[in-house]
């Protein structure tokens, strides 16, 4: 049997191993445990580049290639050239990194319609596209996409606590990083609602483009401000059209009851998409491992129905 194990471990120069048995699986996971890498493993069954490792998948009866490296918000890589060379090649990609496909989204679109392969990407956007929107015009997003903020601005709200307090419990329950700043500095959520606009409303606004306002313990006074007047505060990625062009923000907003973000707590995520004939759509997502993991799976099915 043959497995092929997700790029969790194709780390820069150092794409995946090929495993030939469930025991070498069992190995290789008790090494990882234990401290080892993957090049301590199995020194001779690594590919040198992304080329010959997207080469060997065809010939090994590999169709889909899911990627889920860490997400890198300066170039996109080594993601962005892995799957754009997978695509040349017709290797479909389910990916959930928000690198590439924030970088490079018009260079993977183009790969995938020249050479037919598909993108499946659902899981860098926080919330699944609704059905409802296709072939919708949509004139803007609004949405709370990142559970990690989204927890620790709960906490403080709920809790009466400070930030740094709520981050630590974050972090402690596994919820935030032990680097937390893609996530409390918004590049997460600017990630997500730009690949949103992009997708939806045919953006050409770049990460530098975006204005960007994250949380911290500067965040305590809108908080206090926010239990003044009945309100909560949520981070929200924002994008809509101004002066003929798709405009993208994301900044800590003051949130009424009146509105559908009010009780989104805890790591649960909402995105608003007002359209031009239906109005308002509503999309609602969990956060997690469990919930990612269904995400990549409904992107595979999706895949093979076509």
């Amino acid at each position: 049997m043959r497995v092929e194990l997700g790029p969790w471990d194709v780390l820069a120069h150092v794409p995946a191993v090929f495993l030939e048995s469930a025991e070498q699986v069992d190995r290789l996971i008790a090494g990882k445990e234990s401290g080892l890498s993957m090049r301590d493993f199995a020194r001779d069954s690594f590919t040198a580049t992304a080329r010959e490792f997207v080469n060997s998948l065809s010939p090994s009866g590999i169709r889909i290639l899911v990627e889920s490296l860490p997400t890198n918000l300066k170039d996109g890589e080594p993601a962005l050239g892995l799957i754009k060379t997978a695509l040349a090649e017709g290797i479909n990609v389910v990916t959930v990194d928000k690198g590439p496909l924030a970088l490079g989204f018009d260079a993977l679109k183009e790969a995938s319609s020249a050479s037919g392969a598909k993108l499946g990407y659902s899981g860098t956007t926080g919330v699944s596209v609704p059905d409802e929107l296709a072939s919708e015009r949509v004139l803007e997003i609004r949405g709370v996409l990142n559970g990690t903020t989204n927890y620790i601005l709960s906490e403080m709200q709920e809790r009466n606590i400070s930030f740094g307090e709520a981050l630590a419990g974050a972090q402690a329950n596994g919820i935030a990083e032990p680097d937390p700043s893609l996530d409390v500095e918004g590049w997460d959520t600017v990630a997500k609602t730009l690949i949103l606009a992009k997708t939806l409303m045919s953006a050409s606004a770049t990460l530098a483009d975006v204005s960007r306002i994250g949380i911290g313990a500067e965040t305590d006074s809108l908080i206090e401000a926010g239990r003044k007047t009945g309100r909560v505060v949520r981070l929200v990625g924002r994008a809509r059209i101004w002066q003929g062009r798709v405009r993208v923000s994301v900044a800590p907003k003051l949130i009424g009851p009146d509105s559908p973000f009010y009780t989104v707590a805890g790591t649960s995520k909402l995105a608003v998409f007002r359209t031009e004939s239906k109005g308002e759509v509503i999309a609602y997502a969990r956060s997690g491992r469990d919930a990612i993991s269904q995400t990549i799976m409904d992107d595979i099915a999706a895949i093979i129905a076509r």
